[in-house]
């Protein structure tokens, strides 16, 4: 990655990041706020006992370490993947969030919602897809969250968890179906970011993904999304750069959580 793409990505980091330890300053929510928050009797989260034991700095740190899963999973890994992207010079034309026109042709639709029924029950694979043209005018717009274009191939990317539910994992299937029924020279990724089964995509093991996609065929992830969108050796900068920030930063994020403790 080039220098001024790193620094993009550091002044994003910062900004995410302080965003969320105000969120959770002990000054902004109270330990017997967050103490309810976490276990609300109305939720069906009283845990007494939890209480008693956990120290408050633990429950804070908890807490935000969920949120900051969520967050980032949520828009972080998205905006990162258009900085790389439109930093990279290997694309003429990188969108984030944006959304394309897509038929919506009766016999595309009545082909979509039979093949999705077939793929779980067995009776066809994920890939590859012989999607019949449209037969009629009609169209819809498909929000995308990573589009990239080479001057030769429209790519339509859509960045997830790589532990997706069923539902996450039919939508986003059904998306492509529709994008690659209005655009049938384009190609079609589910972007992951990592692999929580270990670096090599050989690892990786969820019923929902594969029960949709062809794994090798239709899924980016780990090292093999970023190196695609930013180019050879882009994951590996990117994680040593988040290693740096996470050094430089860590203490002052954990002060910032436990101050209200240590008389800070």
């Amino acid at each position: 990655m080039k220098e001024v793409t790193k620094e993009k990505i550091w002044t994003y980091l910062e900004g995410f990041m302080q965003g969320l330890i105000n969120k959770y300053d002990p000054q902004v929510i109270k330990d017997e706020v967050l103490e309810k928050a976490l276990f609300d009797p109305e939720k069906g989260n009283y845990k007494p006992f939890h209480m008693a034991l956990i120290p408050k700095e633990l429950l804070r740190i908890q807490s935000f370490f969920r949120s900051f899963s969520t967050s980032l999973g949520q828009g972080v890994f998205e905006y990162i993947a258009k900085i790389i992207a439109e930093d990279s010079g290997k694309w003429e034309v990188v969108k984030r969030n944006s959304a394309f026109e897509a038929t919506a042709s009766l016999n595309v639709e009545s082909f979509v919602d039979r093949f999705l029924e077939d793929v779980v029950t067995g009776r066809v694979k994920p890939y590859p897809v012989d999607i019949p043209k449209p037969q009629d005018s009609s169209t819809k717009k498909i929000v995308v969250d990573l589009y990239l274009y080479d001057g030769k191939t429209h790519y339509f990317i859509e960045i997830k968890s790589p532990k997706p539910n069923k539902d996450q994992t039919r939508r986003t299937k059904e998306k492509f179906l529709y994008l690659l029924a209005t655009y049938p020279s384009s190609k079609t990724y589910y972007g992951m970011p990592y692999n929580p089964f270990g670096e090599e995509k050989s690892r990786y093991r969820w019923s929902f993904t594969s029960m949709y996609f062809d794994i090798q065929n239709e899924v980016l992830i780990g090292s093999e999304f970023w190196d695609f969108i930013g180019g050879y050796g882009t994951y590996n900068e990117l994680l040593e750069l988040f290693k740096e920030f996470g050094e430089e930063k860590g203490k002052e994020i954990t002060g910032r959580l436990i101050r209200a403790h240590s008389g800070g």
